[in-house]
């Protein structure tokens, strides 16, 4: 499974790593966290253009892939840190830039995450939160679509109750906005490497949707595949001075 988000199309992509080094706006001199990553495309992208990058995951199998593609870019600024999102284990005011993407959905403890993401960033820098942000019909449907594709998903939030906890964490946000792609669900589905019969029921679930959810997914068939609408937040928040 690891192995497959080394190669995901979303999560390697130029152009969606080009979204949130724009976001990240990092500098020469930074320290810079990159929490939840995986197969490390975050922090690959982020390390030419910081002093040094940490990459942290729960799943050593994603750091192991992490490490795989470190070496054959012959990138030297990076570690990759085997830790817990909601339990990080560095000290206060560490990181100059904190960034996490396509990863909140999984965390159990929303107040939990925001809260150290806070703590571990110096007053007055800023960090990046991209992750699907559906919005509100679309995710009634869309949620059981990613619980059964992958169990380990929680929910996932709009950009507003994004904006609310993380005002509530004590960030000010600088900016917050939603981005819709065009999905591939077999793609989708072949990152997990979902069953054929499982694949075939939860298009059904999209396929059904009906009434706003529907026209907020239009789901279409082209050339026998399924695709339909996905959303991302695309935020910068700031740890006041």
């Amino acid at each position: 499974m690891a192995a497959n988000y080394a190669r995901a199309k979303f999560h390697s992509s130029d152009e969606r790593l080009r979204e949130v080094l724009d976001l990240a706006l990092p500098r020469p001199g930074d320290l810079a966290l990159d929490v939840a990553t995986g197969a490390g495309h975050v922090a690959l992208a982020l390390a030419p253009h910081v002093r040094r990058v940490y990459g942290l995951d729960l799943t050593p199998q994603m750091l192991a892939q992490a490490g795989r593609l470190t070496a054959e870019r012959g990138i030297k600024n990076v570690e990759w840190v085997l830790g817990d999102a909601l339990r990080l284990p560095f000290a206060d005011a560490t990181f100059d830039l904190y960034t996490v993407r396509a990863a909140p959905h999984h965390f159990p403890d929303i107040d939990a995450f925001l809260h150290e993401a806070f703590r571990v960033l110096r007053p007055g820098r800023h960090a990046v939160f991209v992750d699907c942000a559906p919005p509100a019909e679309a995710r009634e449907v869309l949620h059981e679509v990613e619980v059964r594709r992958d169990p380990s998903h929680v929910r996932s939030l709009t950009v507003d109750e994004w904006v609310e906890n993380l005002e509530h964490a004590g960030f000010e946000v600088g900016s917050a906005t939603e981005r819709e792609l065009d999905w591939d669900f077999e793609d989708w589905m072949g990152n997990m490497a979902v069953a054929e019969p499982l694949v075939r029921e939860l298009a059904e679930v999209l396929e059904s949707a009906s009434g706003e959810a529907r026209r907020q997914l239009h789901p279409e068939r082209r050339d026998g595949r399924l695709w339909h609408a996905y959303w991302h937040c695309l935020i910068r928040a700031e740890r006041p001075e």
